[in-house]
């Protein structure tokens, strides 16, 4: 879990740094929001797909004070089902978090920090006692981000991170690039894993918004493909909840409302 601890802990650093005051600035930053922009939330959804796995995501996050651009309390809803492949036999699983955070602005930067609670289940046809990663866990969970705002500044930056004590489920990603017309695109690195096995993605992004309406808020639209490798206890390549070592591919549509 060496890249974990790097993505991790940098992404602690950063959002701790975003979020402390600076001087003077601790009664302005809540005086200063910015206009209301009619917008309360943003739902996501999308599909990711690796050897030996599918993986159907969707969420929200909305705040609670109704204004997404205010600084405040938001409250944060993720879900998924997975598919995957052990060789032999095969699962599913489906997971679902409920969290309470906090999300400010400062500049062209936007973070958020989030805890909760998770559910997770999984199963195995046939059945296999040996395998780690089975049956029904609740855990505390805990999310943060950190992302350059794409309309603000032509360099691109975003980091990610979470973490369940339910089978002690991690990932953390970090992306890098530029925006141009419109269209950011550039690599990302991705850990992923749980109790089981560790995994490292190393790939590319491209992020674009695609306006239906003129009176309706853009829907964005993310691409995302790489290599995924992934090893297990004794560090030699095994199948896992997340899929085998191969090439990975995605896409996560966001629309704001």
């Amino acid at each position: 879990m060496g890249a974990t601890a790097i993505i991790c802990a940098g992404a602690v650093v950063l959002v701790a740094a975003f979020f402390t005051p600076r001087p003077g600035q601790a009664q302005t930053q809540i005086a200063e929001a910015e206009p209301q922009t009619g917008l309360r939330g943003v739902w996501y959804s999308g599909y990711d797909v690796v050897k030996g796995e599918h993986y159907w995501f969707s969420g929200a996050t909305v705040a609670l004070n109704g204004d997404l651009s205010r600084n405040g309390f938001f409250v944060r809803t993720y879900g998924s089902l997975v598919d995957y492949d052990l060789d032999p036999g095969d699962g599913r699983g489906y997971q679902a978090d409920l969290m309470l955070g906090y999300r400010a602005s400062r500049g062209w930067l936007d973070g958020g920090v989030y805890v909760g609670v998770d559910y997770q289940d999984y199963r195995l046809d046939p059945d296999d006692r040996r395998v780690e990663v089975r049956g029904t866990e609740w855990g505390f969970k805990v999310a943060a981000d950190l992302e350059t705002l794409r309309e603000e500044s032509p360099f691109y930056f975003a980091l990610e991170g979470e973490y369940s004590t339910a089978f002690q489920m991690y990932w953390a990603r970090a992306r890098v690039g530029a925006t141009l017309n419109g269209i950011t695109f550039g690599p990302e690195v991705v850990a992923l894993g749980d109790l089981s096995f560790d995994a490292q993605r190393v790939g590319g992004f491209v992020i674009f918004d695609l306006k239906l309406l003129p009176q309706t808020a853009p829907l964005g639209l993310t691409l995302h493909a790489g290599h995924q490798f992934v090893s297990g206890d004794n560090g030699a390549p095994v199948a896992s909840v997340r899929g085998a070592e191969g090439t990975y591919g995605g896409i996560t549509l966001t629309v704001f409302f």
